[in-house]
């Protein structure tokens, strides 16, 4: 008898209801922030301006967890973030500086 180690469940997160693993509790705080901060308002503001501000934590985080996380690579939206932040970082300057030790070659 043969046996073969696939080691097919030990690289995966897992999936609750479709959404890959950490991404599930990004939406879980984004929910639960959602629900207080629209009981903190429901005190002092109408309930259609209550739900309407709450529902913002939680739409927020959705976008950003379907639209730069969800189905892409790891580090994909730190990646992107770093990238608009500081230029694009994987290709070299445009305006290379000389190298010193070859300083005397003819250019």
């Amino acid at each position: 008898m043969n046996i073969v180690h696939t080691h097919a469940g030990d690289d995966s997160d897992g999936k609750i209801w479709g959404i890959e693993g950490l991404n599930i509790l990004f939406m879980l705080a984004g929910l639960l922030i959602s629900i207080g901060l629209a009981h903190m308002l429901s005190r002092h503001h109408s309930p259609t301006f209550s739900v309407s501000a709450g529902a913002v934590p939680f739409a927020v985080i959705t976008a950003y967890v379907f639209g730069l996380r969800q189905g892409k690579p790891k580090s994909f939206d730190t990646d992107l973030l770093e990238t608009l932040a500081n230029g694009s970082g994987w290709q070299s300057p445009a305006q290379q500086s000389r190298n010193p030790l070859f300083s005397h070659a003819s250019t």
